[in-house]
């Protein structure tokens, strides 16, 4: 990996940044804060889960990003849990980033969606706007997903 336009603390610091933008997604999701939500991506974010038992469709744009999890995952109970990252800087302002994951997601009885419990990885891509880090582009592909 070639960091050479970032070293030392600065290095450490996107690193860390950019974790921390993950987390925070996580649990804005989980304790359902939509607005706050909306800070983690990029205005012309897009986000890819649809993968094999997930009802949602390619999305383009933080509004609709957020709306449609809103819609979908605002009556479940949801646990995402996000591990260790790799983290590539491909330029001071943009990194690739690759996070081991798991979540839980529970909908009410009668509800039209299926409960479940997945693994997989998110394939995101971060960029740094103003001096903070936000989610750009993210995929997620599932290794494993159970039926509840």
């Amino acid at each position: 990996m070639n960091h050479s336009f970032l070293s030392g603390i600065d290095l450490l610091l996107a690193y860390e940044e950019i974790r921390m933008v993950k987390s925070r997604y996580c649990r804005l999701i989980d304790t359902k804060q939509w607005e706050a939500l909306k800070d983690v991506f990029a205005p012309d974010a897009v986000a890819d889960f649809s993968t094999e038992g997930n009802p949602i469709p390619v999305l383009e744009g933080r509004d609709t990003i957020v709306k449609v999890f809103e819609d979908l995952v605002d009556p479940a109970v949801t646990v995402h849990q996000v591990h260790s990252a790799d983290i590539e800087l491909i330029s001071p302002i943009e990194a690739r980033v690759l996070s081991p994951m798991e979540d839980y997601v529970t909908f009410p009885e009668g509800s039209e969606h299926k409960s479940f419990h997945g693994y997989g990885y998110y394939h995101e891509t971060f960029v740094q706007l103003d001096g903070r880090w936000y989610i750009k582009h993210t995929r997620l592909e599932r290794l494993r997903l159970d039926i509840l």
